[in-house]
């Protein structure tokens, strides 16, 4: 008896080619949700819902291909709470349930991407698929209406009572769900004693294509890495070690940026990740691996690839996850989520109350001083010369220890501007500026009221002091 395929599916692209294929290649005959394919598939039966329930039910369907619309994307402008209930994919995804409920009769597919998979099996399987691909859909398929189920749940708490909910309609609900398919198994985590494991679409942004496999370090590296270059549009590099950014640079090029990123630190670049935002050459990526340099190298594009022992070569892939809107930790029984960092840095709302005013060359140092501010471990401050870091010092319990901190190891930082990320405190800081040689000072300046005693020290010895109204400092 001939096998039975049932489409449903709202994402139609490559339906018309994988169902061509399963009817010559393996005689499969085809039934249609018209009222959801319509009739774009010729020679199949075309079936409404409650018919399609039947013959799953019954067993008669042998592969369930269905995909539905997500929640938010149906169109709700214009619609009552109850309009939009009744709008959403309910009957696609009753049938997906019930199919995934008893793989071993009706195996399910949701996403196009699957279908060179399914025939591919079909092949090796003389027209069968395999139990545990089967087992394994039956869980995708669960999976994903259970994360429908509870979206059109998440609807109704924001829209369905007499009054919104504010705090849901503003990206916090009243409850939140994760769902994350793990991607890898870690050896180690935070320490060799502990396991861990990998989760989510970490993989959907980089692409490993020489080198070890990720590691717990490496994973939270590259994490604070990509955040902290989607700052930038001009060339840049950032370095990343054990989780803080130690050096940063803009250049011309990719090589000026590294060169200089590279010059302020070394040579302490072991277990170091390397990130930039253009194109790596073969001559420089000659210079990036080896004994005693980075760990990891992450750039969008490489010109030819060199394997080094102990460097893992990353490809960055289109839309790296800086763009996301809020950010997740965990805490003890639950989960703290709250808006990412990502206050817009806006140089035309900065205030310059001092008598001295920046140099028009300081100003795009003052601007790299202030992105990459956010991305330091606060409270703390960090001195840019030439758009790249030649001192930080962050994780200040008083203000007064940042001069010793940035001056540590005879660096000079003569002629920089010093960016912090909370206000400056006490008018004396201003005088330690100046006797460290710094021209340009930059804060939130919050405080107004202190901001008088600030600008008249400022005035008195000559310092130019900027206050840019906003804080990015993290606790």
């Amino acid at each position: 008896m001939a096998k039975t395929a049932l489409l449903a599916t709202r994402d139609s692209s490559g339906l018309k080619d994988f169902s061509k294929c399963l009817v010559e290649e393996f005689g499969v005959e085809l039934r249609v949700v018209t009222s959801v394919v319509g009739d774009e598939i010729s020679g199949a039966d075309s079936i409404e819902i409650p018919v399609a329930v039947g013959l799953v039910e019954s067993g008669e369907v042998d592969l369930l291909v269905a995909n539905f619309y997500d929640v938010s994307a149906v169109g709700r402008e214009f619609m009552s709470w109850k309009s939009a209930l009744n709008a959403f994919d309910h009957g696609i995804v009753d049938l997906i349930r019930l199919a995934a409920r008893r793989p071993q009769k009706t195996a399910v597919v949701g996403s196009p991407e699957m279908y060179g998979d399914v025939l591919n099996l079909l092949r090796k399987g003389d027209g069968s698929l395999s139990g545990r691909f089967r087992m394994d859909q039956a869980c995708n398929a669960l999976h994903a209406v259970s994360e429908f189920d509870a979206s059109v749940a998440q609807y109704l708490e924001m829209q369905g009572g007499e009054a919104p909910d504010i705090d849901a309609l503003s990206g916090y609900p009243k409850s939140i769900r994760f769902s994350w398919k793990r991607a890898h198994a870690l050896p180690e985590g935070d320490t060799p004693r502990q396991k861990a494991a990998l989760y989510g679409n970490f993989g959907e942004h980089f692409e490993k294509i020489s080198g070890p496999e990720l590691d717990y370090g490496s994973v939270i590296d590259l994490s604070l890495a990509v955040y902290a270059i989607g700052e930038f549009e001009k060339t840049t590099a950032v370095i990343i070690q054990n989780g803080a950014l130690i050096s940063a640079a803009s250049g011309e090029s990719v090589e000026e940026a590294v060169d200089t990123a590279r010059r302020a630190i070394e040579p302490i670049l072991s277990k170091a990740t390397l990130v930039v935002n253009g194109t790596v050459d073969s001559d420089l990526l000659g210079s990036l691996g080896g004994q005693g340099h980075f760990s990891s190298v992450l750039a969008p594009a490489y010109v030819s690839k060199v394997e080094f022992d102990g460097t893992r070569l990353l490809v960055s892939r289109e839309g790296l996850g800086y763009e996301a809107l809020q950010e997740v930790r965990s805490v003890a029984g639950g989960a703290l989520v709250q808006d990412i960092n990502r206050v817009a840095v806006n140089p035309f709302a900065w205030r310059m109350p001092s008598a001295n005013q920046p140099l028009v060359t300081q100003w795009e140092d003052m601007l790299f001083g202030v992105r990459l501010s956010r991305h330091l471990r606060s409270t703390g401050c960090v001195a840019i010369a030439g758009e790249c870091v030649i001192a930080q010092a962050s994780s200040l319990l008083d203000q007064r220890l940042a001069w010793d901190r940035l001056l540590q190891g005879g660096v000079s930082i003569e002629g920089s501007s010093v960016v912090f990320d909370v206000d400056i405190k006490d008018p004396e800081e201003i005088d330690r500026a100046k006797a460290a040689g710094v021209s340009v000072l930059v804060h939130p300046g919050i405080d107004l009221q202190r901001e008088v005693q600030l600008v008249e020290r400022a005035n008195t010895v000559g310092m130019a002091l900027v206050a840019t109204g906003v804080s990015f400092r993290k606790i």
